[in-house]
Order: C-alpha cells, then sequence, then structure tokens
C-alpha cells in the first residue's frame, strides 16, 4: 500500500536496510520529538506506532534512493487501509516524510506491506558471538531477501554467511585451514579440531553421529546453491518448502555451533 509519492517512476524494489536498528532508532526518535515540537502530534503518533525503517532501494532506472517501509499485522494494515480513505492522510505521511527527509535521508516513498504468514516458518536468524564484517553484512542480507522476496531469493546469502561463520571460528580459535577452504573442509575441521566440540555430554555416542550426519547435509549444499539458486542463472531454482528446507537447516546448525562454542 503506497502511502506517499514523492514523483518520478512507481516501481520499487527494496534492497537492504539503510541504517543499524540503534541509529534507525535515534533518528525516528529526534523526527518524532521534531515533529511533537511543531504540534504535530499525529503523524509523530503514526511515525511510533507504525513498525517503519528505512531502506535503500532503486527500480528499472537503475534510480538510487530511500524508502520508509513496515510490514505490519491485519488489523493495522486494514486501519491504514481506512485512514488512507480521509482526504487529509496523504498530507499526513508527506509531512513525516519531509520530516525524516530533513532530520537524516531523503524519502521518495512511504510504503507498508501486510504480513502473511508462511506455511514454513523460518528458523530465526541467528546472531553470532564469533563473528566478522562479511558474516554481519551477509546475515543481514539473507533476513531482508528472505522477509520481503522468497526463501529461494536468500539461499545464496545464507550459504555465504555459514561459510564466513566457519572461517571466523576457525581464525578466532587459531585452527589451520587450507587456503580457500570449503564449508565441508571448514566444518570437518571444526568439529574433529576444537575444544567445544569433543565432548556432547548424556548421550554422546547418539549426538556425535547426528553432528557427523550434518557433514553429508553440508556436501548437499554447494551444489543446492550453484545449480538451483539464485546465485547463478540456473534453469531451474529450487521450489519454496526445499528453498526453507536448506535456510533452516544451516540456520539450525549455525545456532548450535554457536551456542556450543561460546
Amino acid at each position: 500500500m503506497l502511502l506517499y509519492h514523492a514523483g518520478g517512476a512507481r516501481d520499487v524494489e527494496l534492497i537492504r536496510k539503510q541504517f543499524s536498528a540503534e541509529s534507525w532508532t535515534k533518528l525516528r526518535d529526534s523526527v518524532i520529538r521534531l515533529l511533537k515540537s511543531r504540534n504535530l502530534d499525529y503523524p509523530a503518533e503514526l511515525l511510533e506506532t507504525i513498525p517503519f525503517d528505512i531502506y535503500e532501494a532503486t527500480n528499472g532506472f537503475q534510480d538510487k534512493f530511500s524508502v520508509l517501509n513496515a510490514t505490519v499485522e491485519l488489523d493495522l494494515y486494514t486501519k491504514l487501509v481506512h485512514l488512507m480513505g480521509n482526504s487529509g492522510t496523504k498530507l499526513i505521511f508527506r509531512t513525516i516524510a519531509e520530516t525524516v527527509t530533513e532530520v537524516g535521508s531523503f524519502i521518495r516513498f512511504i510504503i507498508v506491506d501486510l504480513k502473511v504468514e508462511n506455511e514454513i516458518k523460518p528458523v530465526a536468524s541467528p546472531s553470532p558471538q564469533i563473528t566478522s564484517e562479511v558474516l554481519e553484512y551477509t546475515l543481514a542480507d539473507a533476513e531482508q531477501l528472505i522477509q520481503s522476496r522468497s526463501a529461494v531469493s536468500g539461499v545464496d546469502r545464507v550459504h555465504t554467511s555459514f561459510h564466513a561463520y566457519l572461517q571466523a571460528v576457525c581464525t578466532s580459535s587459531g585452527l589451520p585451514i587450507p587456503k580457500d577452504a570449503s564449508i565441508t573442509q571448514l566444518f570437518k575441521v571444526i568439529r574433529t579440531q576444537h575444544p567445544a566440540l569433543q565432548s556432547h555430554g548424556p548421550q554422546a555416542d547418539s549426538i556425535e553421529r547426528i553432528v557427523q550426519s550434518t557433514a553429508t547435509i553440508l556436501d548437499a549444499l554447494n551444489p543446492v546453491r550453484n545449480r538451483a539458486s539464485l546465485a547463478h542463472p540456473n534453469d531451474q531454482i529450487l521450489d519454496e518448502p526445499e528453498a526453507m528446507l536448506v535456510i533452516n537447516s544451516v540456520r539450525t546448525l549455525l545456532h548450535y555451533l554457536d551456542k556450543k562454542i561460546k
């Protein structure tokens, strides 16, 4: 639902969040205070109520601009539909866009999407304690692609983020690894050499079998990513359930390793 448009072409493709959560919170709070200081309480209330974030975006002309975007539950979406029927509502959202622009970032669109529950929900994106710049970037990229497009759009980024995580673990732990080591090679080094994975507690033999079996999953990641994802212009790509299976398998293993290695 388009709440505001500053002009130009109307097609929008979201790329990624423009600010960190902390930076956006500070910017939003500054905008809200400015609106209230001008006695614009209702626009301030809407900005507080609607879970907006600022996204970098582009369009078919390869223009670069910012979008104030939110994905909301059905109740709030319905209220906004009714609100857009009022003659003064467009001015309210224009005021919000112009005030955000005044404080921090030029807003070309304000858009609200209806949250749709997927049949298969993704395992929560992890926040690993051992990290790197590449890992942080690809984790955020994967989450955005899964939420805004589809599971298959996020397979390549999830693959890359897991590869980056395994590299970060080996580097931080001083584990020797071959140059350009694959995911399978990195996982084998961690599984067999990292002290944290040498003991599995009760039912250790059974847990060890489960951990070893994940190597089979990792062996399948590269051909899936290279031949059936959007990493390359493949003729055939994964269906959504299979893409979500890949994503959830990787995220589950990443959660386990992060908890174990801490």
